[in-house]
């Protein structure tokens, strides 16, 4: 009876989570775990069950898992957007910019409840410069604007 005392527990072949147990490790406490996966480990004998899947395995998972990441700006530009439109995309529009001293003209890049964003098309010699400096894109209030006619 002493003699079956001592023996070590052959565990080949037994599975924990993904991992098989497939020989024992050089240590007489552990051995070593192949995961479906195909990488090995050494676990101890203490440890062994709490063997469930490898790390590789586990971030595919969570990949598996994770939803698509949506665009923030594309969400918060729908958000903001008017249920009802007021302006066209194919018509040029009359704007008072509080900078220049003349009215330009400007096409619909955006709309917001409030609120537009416009590219500045043409405006007069002398508000050249202060156009430039705004990129050619401008943010107004509804009503400083309206509309011309429509884009041949």
């Amino acid at each position: 009876m002493e003699a079956t005392k001592n023996k070590k527990r052959d565990r080949t072949g037994e599975i924990y989570g993904d991992y098989t147990i497939v020989r024992p490790a050089e240590n007489d406490r552990e051995w070593i775990a192949r995961c479906s996966c195909g990488r090995e480990r050494i676990v101890k004998n203490d440890n062994i069950w709490k063997l469930k899947r490898c790390k590789s395995c586990a971030a595919k998972l969570r990949m598996k898992k994770q939803k698509p990441k949506k665009d923030k700006f594309a969400e918060m530009q729908n958000w903001m957007r008017p249920k009802r439109p007021k302006f066209k995309y194919d018509v040029l529009y009359e704007l008072d910019l509080p900078q220049c001293v003349y009215l330009c003209e400007g096409k619909l890049v955006n709309e917001y409840s409030n609120a537009a964003s416009f590219e500045i098309v043409k405006c007069n010699s002398i508000d050249e410069k202060v156009v430039a400096k705004l990129n050619r894109r401008v943010n107004l209030k509804k009503k400083d604007v309206t509309a011309l006619c429509p884009k041949n």
